[in-house]
Order: structure tokens, then C-alpha cells, then sequence
């Protein structure tokens, strides 16, 4: 095995026409859910999901500038071994018991994936490799009128790979409306 890299990055000026940010849908699925494991060869873009029967992604919408996805590179002291930590920030209204039952069952999972938009029409996927759990889960009321009252939940994962990303041969919209058919 070769530690190093083939080639190198190209840029152009269309570079740097990009906007900060997630977009404010993303999906959670669960990897139990799925019959053939999301592939972490990374020889293109995920461009297909494989779930079972009773299968899917479940929706979670929330404010536009509110959500947040990244990897960080992580080193292990001592060993020098190197994984990406995936992490979904996310701020979620719930306003019912329905809705809080939602929350403390995502709070349980140990195999969730999410896909992620971020503004610039891209699609990626948190977690395919190890799983997803919450990190924390908040919400509190503040204390002035305008404070923030949304459940703040945090998932994370150590990760092989940066985030993947996920995108069909025909775009933004294909891509869109493929995550959108699985949707529980």
C-alpha cells in the first residue's frame, strides 16, 4: 500500500462561487435498514441506496441557516492512526408529544446514517461507514423573549473516509427526487 497521494487539485475561478452552510432538510436512515452496505471504496459518488422492506429515510425540516454538517481529521496519539470524525448539528422545533417521541428515539440509535445538502446543491452522507449516535441533545427555554427553544442535537461518528458524496448521473434534481421516493 502506497501512503501517497496520485495527483494533485485543479481550480478555477468558478472555485470560488460557493456558499457556506446545510441546507435545511436532511434525511436520517439506519444501516440495519439496509440490504447492501453503502460502499466506502470511493472510486465515484454514491449514486444508489438499497433498503429493505419496511426501509427508508425519515425527513427532518427545520429553519433555513440553522443545521450544520462537517468531518474533522483525527489522530490518535501514540499510534498515529488517522479516521474523520462525521458531525450533524442540527436545530429542530418540536411542538408536540409526537414529535418528542421522534427526538428520544433518534437519542438511541447506533447505526444512523443522514444526507446532508449543503447550499450549494451537493449532497453528502454522514456516517455509512460506523454509524452515527448522538452526541448531545438539548433544549432549553432562555431567558428573554427571543431566545432559541429548538432541541439542538448533535450526531457524530469516527469515519474511515471524509463525508461521501451522494449524487445521480442527472443532477440536483434527480438526485432530489430519488432521496424524496424513499422518504418514510
Amino acid at each position: 500500500m502506497s501512503c501517497k497521494i496520485s495527483g494533485g487539485l485543479s481550480f478555477s475561478c468558478s472555485d470560488l462561487l460557493r456558499v457556506g452552510g446545510a441546507g435545511k432538510t436532511f434525511w436520517i436512515g439506519y444501516k440495519s435498514e439496509l440490504d447492501t452496505q453503502i460502499s466506502l471504496a470511493q472510486t465515484g459518488d454514491i449514486s444508489a441506496l438499497d433498503f429493505g422492506p419496511y426501509g427508508g429515510l425519515r425527513r427532518f425540516d427545520g429553519n433555513k441557516f440553522s443545521h450544520s454538517f462537517g468531518d474533522e481529521l483525527v489522530k490518535a496519539s501514540g499510534s498515529g492512526n488517522i479516521s474523520y470524525k462525521h458531525t450533524l448539528t442540527a436545530k429542530l422545533l418540536a411542538d408536540s408529544t409526537a414529535d418528542d417521541v421522534v427526538l428520544q428515539t433518534l437519542n438511541l440509535g447506533q447505526d444512523i446514517f443522514a444526507i446532508v445538502e449543503d447550499n450549494n446543491q451537493q449532497f453528502f452522507i454522514l456516517g455509512a461507514g460506523n454509524g452515527l449516535s448522538t452526541d448531545t441533545s438539548t433544549q432549553n427555554t432562555g431567558t428573554a423573549g427571543d431566545s432559541d427553544i429548538s432541541d439542538n442535537v448533535a450526531l457524530s461518528a469516527q469515519e474511515k473516509t471524509k463525508k461521501l458524496r451522494f449524487r445521480l448521473p442527472g443532477g440536483y434534481q434527480a438526485t432530489l427526487d430519488y432521496i424524496e421516493s424513499f422518504e418514510l
